[in-house]
């Protein structure tokens, strides 16, 4: 637990409201384990971790374990995305075929702002990348070579939509957005991370989830009962784990063909500095026209989007105040970043479950009551 608030009376109440939350929030959403961090410009205010990171060696989650971040990898893919704009390197709006002239006819005239809003017309996951009977199997299971391998999974498939006509939520259409980071900033993507997120921002643990490496700290990853059932429905046929108690062991999960949209590791303290890297500062890491660009709506709201900016989501909590977020679950994962810039707080949570905390919204509410 860490604390940098104003008086010791004061921060000794925000403390204790915010442990309250965070122990609701695990009360009421079973998890192996949970951790939770709160950061302004000034760094980590409050971090707590509880349950167990591994369950067959009784290991107690601590704020030092990494955990996948699912779709919260997209806000740092924009943010990297939004450094290169801002060097001159990656034109946002310059079709994608400039940098990969090898595309389908049909995703040449698309453009990496339009990806990266989800408005580049890329198909989602469907069920033929989750079947375990098709050759190759499940696209979880599977060993990428590169880039090649990759787009075949999606490439040729018709659009869903029309490039820049409407919003259509897709993570290969980040993946597609990272070989054009990658051509534009002349590195592989993992190494361009690293360059432009985890060194400058001070994120030690921010790394990609290499399932055959041995990554320090990472909280093993389950799957619950209702998970499994859900994958049952969604293969029927296929071989199912069975239980002898709450929780599986998640099964080879390997995001290497979304490491932009969905494949990142991060402990919840870095994941909350990150957040406030965005904030108005002498600590900021990002300049006013990279804020501007990053959360700024380019998209109306609808039934099944609130507005994006540049990899981030942007809209008012049920009390009015602005927040920038981003929310993502994967395979042995559960995370949630949400950024108050009104209130200059950053507040990161995540589970080892994919389906749980199902509200994140509502918990970071109460966090930035707490501390606000």
């Amino acid at each position: 637990m860490t604390l940098a608030l104003g008086s010791r009376d004061e921060g000794a109440g925000a403390v204790a409201a915010a442990s309250r939350v965070a122990r609701d929030v695990f009360s009421d959403n079973p998890v192996p384990a949970l951790s939770l961090a709160v950061a302004t410009g000034a760094g980590v205010i409050w971090t707590e971790a509880f349950g167990k990171a591994d369950l067959e060696f009784d290991v107690a989650a601590t704020p030092d374990h990494v955990f996948r971040l699912g779709s919260v990898s997209k806000p740092v893919t924009a943010t990297a995305a939004a450094r290169l704009v801002t060097r001159g390197l990656l034109d946002l709006d310059v079709p994608i075929a400039y940098w990969l002239p090898d595309l389908p006819a049909h995703h040449r005239a698309t453009t990496t702002r339009q990806l990266l809003t989800h408005r580049g017309g890329v198909r989602h996951y469907g069920p033929k990348d989750l079947d375990p009977n098709r050759p190759g199997g499940r696209i979880t299971s599977r060993s990428y070579a590169g880039r090649d391998d990759i787009l075949a999974l999606f490439i040729d498939d018709p659009l869903v939509t029309r490039p820049g006509s409407e919003v259509s939520y897709s993570s290969f259409g980040y993946s597609l957005a990272s070989f054009v980071i990658e051509a534009a900033g002349g590195t592989d993507f993992l190494r361009l991370i690293k360059d432009e997120i985890a060194l400058p921002f001070g994120l030690p643990s921010l790394a990609a989830d290499e399932v055959m490496e041995i990554v320090p700290w990472r909280a093993r990853g389950y799957f619950s009962a209702r998970e499994l059932e859900m994958f049952a429905q969604a293969s029927p046929g296929a071989e199912q784990p069975r239980l002898n108690s709450a929780y599986a062991n998640v099964t080879l999960s390997n995001p290497a063909f979304c490491w932009a949209g969905a494949g990142l590791l991060m402990t919840m303290p870095d994941l909350a500095r990150f957040g406030a890297a965005h904030l108005e500062g002498p600590q900021s890491r990002i300049s006013p026209a990279e804020r501007a660009l990053l959360f700024t709506p380019m998209t109306q709201a609808s039934d099944k989007s609130p507005p994006l900016g540049l990899g981030w989501r942007v809209d008012a909590d049920a009390r009015g105040r602005l927040r920038w977020h981003h929310a993502g679950a994967t395979p042995g994962g559960r995370a949630s970043l949400v950024v108050y810039p009104e209130l200059g707080l950053s507040i990161a949570l995540a589970s080892n479950l994919m389906t749980a905390p199902g509200d994140v919204l509502g918990p970071s509410a109460a966090l930035a009551d707490a501390f606000a």
